[in-house]
């Protein structure tokens, strides 16, 4: 082989080497998230179960939320026959709220005790936490009941902690979203009765 070939036949091994590494490792291109190619939802996104999400219910089934706090206590319930769900109606300590009213309130705490965090921690790791409310959720016999206390710890008191009953997970809250959150229903429960 003449000797002036050799330099070539290096650089072209050299080429062929660095293009198949490129190939293969693709540096710049970043790991599908789905590889089916669909969208996944938060919940599907987590690998351990209760891991920055606490468990969701469904709203329809609902029969009755129970918050017993510092500042404010109430009593959301369901009235009417359990045969006949949609048409009953809701009480907010014993005064009639309209549907509206007993899904917003709801909702928002689905939203605030279901909030998907990456802040999660371990119950265990909580310092001296002084429990500020329990809330007691009564729903259908396909979700089951759920407490959830929420635990402020005296050194960080702008942020609660979500711990939901049963499980070695807290999730955190802001403190500015439970008192607004308390603030809501205290507007409800001194305005008038809903016809």
């Amino acid at each position: 082989m003449n000797k002036k070939w050799i330099p070539a036949i290096i650089i072209v091994i050299c080429m062929v080497l660095i293009a198949c590494a490129a190939y293969f490792v693709r540096p710049y291109q970043t790991k599908d998230p789905d590889p089916k190619g669909t969208v996944s939802s938060p919940s599907e996104t987590k690998e351990q179960p209760g891991a920055g999400k606490t468990e969701v219910w469904i709203n329809k089934d609902v029969t009755s939320v129970e918050w017993d706090g510092k500042r404010t206590s109430w009593i959301l319930k369901r009235s009417g026959t359990e045969e006949n769900v949609a048409d009953s109606g809701w009480t907010l300590n014993g005064e009639p709220v309209t549907t509206d009213h007993a899904d917003m309130i709801i909702s928002k705490m689905n939203a605030m005790l279901t909030k998907d965090s990456d802040s999660s921690r371990k119950a265990s790791s909580l310092k001296a936490e002084v429990i500020d409310s329990t809330v007691t959720l009564l729903s259908g016999p396909d979700s089951g009941d759920k407490v959830y206390q929420i635990a402020v710890e005296p050194a960080y008191p702008e942020t609660f902690w979500i711990i939901p009953a049963g499980e070695s997970m807290v999730y955190p809250v802001a403190l500015k979203d439970v008192q607004q959150l308390e603030k809501e229903i205290d507007q409800l429960k001194t305005a008038s009765p809903a016809e």
